[in-house]
């Protein structure tokens, strides 16, 4: 029962997003890309978690402005949300999920190279970086809905799993 609940939850998340993302334009919603990470975070499975759920935002974003709102109320796997801001990779330090920021996207390689070997997702705001090394990639389609991109491989690599619902929402998958 159980998971056919979560399934609906997921599947009623998603339509919410469409609905909410049909509306974009020039600006950037960050709180639909918040509620992305969420749902993300919600639906994916790390080998081992205890504590909090660790999220940190690298760079300048009001992604993380919208997660620290919601902190104190939300839970991540039964765990409480912990998010905070960093400027430099070195300030990372142990976290379940980085969302590495549209200006810090550069990084994504010296990013890599610090967590390598670790059970960390990456989720990026630059568009096509999944296929850099990124588990997750944002992208704006050109009906103006924001959607997804899945690297398998790479979370496979990090002992991440991705529920198939998520997946089979996913704009495009590696």
């Amino acid at each position: 029962m159980k998971k056919i609940n979560r399934q609906s939850g997921l599947i009623f998340s998603v339509l919410l997003f469409l609905i909410v993302t049909k509306g974009f334009s020039q600006t950037t919603n960050h709180q639909v890309y918040s509620l992305f990470v969420m749902n993300i975070a919600k639906y994916s499975a790390w080998p081992s978690l205890s504590g909090e759920f660790r999220i940190t935002v690298v760079g300048k974003s009001k992604v993380y402005d919208e997660l620290a709102k919601i902190m104190g109320s939300k839970t991540i796997n039964g765990l409480p949300m912990k998010v905070n801001q960093v400027e430099d990779i070195a300030d990372i330090g142990n976290q379940e999920l980085i969302y590495l920021s549209d200006g810090k996207s550069s990084m994504l390689d010296d990013l890599l190279k610090a967590i390598a070997g670790k059970s960390i997702m990456i989720i990026t705001e630059r568009e096509g970086l999944f296929k850099k090394g990124a588990g997750f990639s944002f992208v704006l389609t050109d009906n103006n809905t924001l959607r997804f991109d899945i690297n398998n491989s790479e979370l496979e690599k990090r002992q991440i799993k991705v529920s198939k619902n998520l997946t089979t929402l996913a704009n495009s998958i590696l």
